[in-house]
């Protein structure tokens, strides 16, 4: 059982570098955007916040992905390996083409197709499965009314009443720095999150003795993924989906840390990108609807809805390939 240890850290490794490369968009990608942060310090606060989120939250997301899904007796070392590189696979091909996915979407989809094709439906926890989806459909939702009601408020009470220009610049200065924080407070728990997507099968597949190990690498994992890779998506968020200054990053943000804080204090997978683009969506649309690039969120939308099949299909496909070679 070693060599499957040893190969299913190396597959966790890469797993948490993916996510993090294509995740720090969701935590500093509205600073970039909108001039509060330069990308290099941008990647360096996210890399250290969702290091700290990886090694001492997400306990609770962990568990529902590790063995909330699927009966634990379902899940070996070998599926858990499936599970890990089909998801791993999939997340690859959306960073390479610049567009941000969910890892959460992934690694349940994974996990759902590995189930199916090594025990069926039986053995699938579809009341856990069903409050995850529900999570998916209305964490960006929520995010999006929310990112609507905190700027629209602002730029109705606020920001539009200020007449001077020096006075409105004054006032976006302050908002870069609380940017900043909102930023920090985003990537503790997207770390949270993103280490659960990629260590929870395998700490669930060979028992605690490895958990913390693994954790800790997979934290590491994250943290280079975000310095090496992190700048492709963190574009995509910050300056192609609608225009960003302080004050409208600022709401988008906190908007959606708010809202991913209480679902993974809840134990749900959610997407952290999925909530920050409907935050985004929101705060572009209480500026007005012209504001928001209808075309990027179609690309990004359908790249969503494509994952759920493709991590299904890529799983049970291996885990049947497996099976052959096995044989």
């Amino acid at each position: 059982m070693n060599w499957l240890l040893i190969i299913g850290v190396a597959i966790s490794f890469y797993m948490a570098f993916t996510i993090g490369a294509n995740d720090i968009g969701t935590s500093v990608g509205t600073a970039v955007g909108s001039g509060a942060l330069k990308m290099r310090r941008a990647l360096i606060l996210g890399a250290a916040a969702m290091f700290i989120g990886a090694i001492y939250l997400g306990g609770n997301v962990s568990r529902t992905i590790g063995s909330g899904i699927i009966g634990s007796d379902v899940l070996t070392a070998t599926g858990a390996l499936i599970i890990i590189l089909a998801a791993a696979i999939w997340i690859s091909f959306t960073l390479l083409r610049k567009i941000p996915i969910s890892g959460s979407d992934a690694i349940v989809s994974a996990v759902f197709g590995y189930g199916l094709a090594a025990a069926g439906p039986s053995q699938i926890h579809f009341n856990v499965l069903g409050f995850i989806v529900l999570s998916w459909i209305f964490s960006p939702i929520i995010g999006l009314a929310t990112g609507f009601a905190l700027y629209y408020i602002l730029r109705r009470e606020f920001i539009r009443n200020i007449s001077t220009v020096g006075l409105k610049d004054r006032i976006e200065k302050i908002f870069s720095y609380l940017q900043i924080g909102s930023s920090g407070f985003a990537a503790l728990n997207v770390g949270a999150i993103d280490i659960a997507a990629a260590t929870a099968v395998i700490y669930y597949a060979f028992g605690t003795g490895v958990s913390m190990d693994i954790k800790f690498i997979g934290a590491i994992g994250l943290v280079l993924g975000v310095l090496f890779a992190g700048r492709r998506i963190t574009g995509t968020i910050g300056r192609r989906i609608t225009e960003l200054v302080p004050s409208r990053g600022f709401s988008a943000q906190i908007s959606m840390a708010s809202v991913v804080y209480i679902f993974a204090i809840l134990g749900s997978p959610i997407s952290p990108t999925q909530t920050l683009v409907g935050s985004v969506i929101g705060v572009g649309i209480a500026r007005g609807t012209d504001t928001v690039k209808m075309d990027v969120i179609k690309h990004i939308a359908t790249t969503w809805i494509l994952t759920i099949p493709a991590c299904i299909a890529l799983s049970a496909g291996m885990y049947y390939a497996f099976t052959l070679l096995l044989k």
